[in-house]
């Protein structure tokens, strides 16, 4: 729990510094308005991120990489940027479902990755079965790899539909 506190600190602190906002203006410069390929670009660098960091910091990082980005594709207002803006376009919905499938699959390549996995290796532990981290990754990796591809065919179909 300390660990994830002091993640969130380091999260609040990196938002601050303007860190983000450059993030949101690199993935602008890099894509433009084509959403599909932010997404897919959005859910894969997350995905790794959330695999070696805790997925919950990471995720709440992304939120406001994934924000910045929309309000400079011009898809929706600076307002959004604060707490409370619900009027969420359904063209945006690529940029969060990438978001959100790397940042929770990512989680289950390492054995820090997501809570739900460090909980599962206390109680193996607890019960004299620890679980190796390389020994988690040798199953981590391909599953996790099968899971973002298969979130990756989604994002596009979901892209797809928005048009």
């Amino acid at each position: 729990m300390v660990f994830i506190f002091c993640m969130m600190c380091f999260v609040e602190e990196i938002t601050k510094t303007g860190v983000m906002s450059g993030l949101s203006r690199m993935l602008y410069a890099a894509f433009g308005d084509h959403v599909l390929e932010a997404s897919l670009a959005l859910l894969v660098s997350i995905g790794f991120l959330s695999g070696f960091l805790a997925n919950i910091p990471v995720v709440a990082a992304a939120i406001l990489l994934a924000k910045g980005y929309l309000v400079m594709t011009k898809m929706v207002p600076e307002l959004a940027l604060g707490f409370g803006y619900t009027d969420w376009p359904p063209q945006s919905l690529p940029i969060f479902a990438g978001m959100m499938f790397g940042g929770t699959l990512g989680g289950n390549v390492t054995l820090i990755g997501s809570s739900a996995t460090l909980v599962a290796a206390g109680i193996s532990a607890s019960h004299g079965k620890p679980i190796p981290f390389t020994a988690f990754m040798r199953y981590g990796v391909p599953i996790a790899g099968s899971q973002l591809a298969a979130s990756a065919g989604y994002v596009w179909l979901l892209s797809m539909w928005q048009r």
